[in-house]
C-alpha cells in the first residue's frame, strides 16, 4: 500500500482508465478521502468535456481564412530565357566586332577541328551552367514564395 498521496498524473490516469491502473492505487484510494475527492473531480471534468458538442461557427471560417492567404503568382520563364539569349548574342557581337581581325588570324593558324571542338565545348559548358543556374533560381524562388 502507498503511504503518500497519488500524484496528479496517477489520479488523472485512474480517473480516465481505471482498469489499467496498478493494484496499489486501488488500495490507496480505498482509504484516502483526499485522493478520492480529486478522482471524482477529474471524472466530473472528463464527463463534462465528453458531453460538449462540436464547436459550430455561425460564419464560414474556411472562406475567411482562404481570403487572407496570398494568391500564388504565375511563373513566367519566357522573358528570362529571351533576355538571356539576347545578352549572349550581344556579347558575341561585341567580341566579334572588337577582336574580329585578331580572332580570324588566331583561328587561321589552328586546325579547324580543334576550333570546332573548343567552340562546341565552350557553348556546351555555358548552356549547362546557365540551365543549372536557372533551375537553382527557380527552386529558391519557390521556397521564398512558400512563406
Amino acid at each position: 500500500m502507498k503511504n503518500t498521496h497519488l500524484t496528479e498524473e496517477e489520479i488523472q490516469q485512474y480517473a480516465f482508465d481505471t482498469e489499467s491502473c496498478p493494484k496499489v492505487w486501488f488500495e490507496h484510494l480505498q482509504i484516502c478521502p483526499h485522493c478520492q475527492q480529486q478522482v471524482q473531480a477529474y471524472q466530473l471534468l472528463f464527463e463534462g468535456i465528453e458531453s460538449q458538442g462540436k464547436v459550430v461557427f455561425d460564419f464560414d471560417l474556411e472562406s475567411l481564412v482562404m481570403e487572407q492567404l496570398p494568391q500564388p503568382k504565375p511563373v513566367q520563364d519566357k522573358p528570362f530565357v529571351f533576355s538571356l539569349a539576347a545578352i549572349i548574342a550581344v556579347m558575341i557581337g561585341i567580341v566579334g566586332y572588337v577582336f574580329g581581325n585578331s580572332l580570324t588570324n588566331l583561328f587561321s593558324y589552328l586546325q579547324p577541328i580543334l576550333v570546332g571542338l573548343v567552340i562546341l565545348t565552350s557553348l556546351g559548358i555555358m548552356v549547362f551552367l546557365g540551365i543549372d543556374m536557372h533551375q537553382r533560381y527557380k527552386t529558391q524562388m519557390k521556397v521564398l514564395n512558400f512563406y
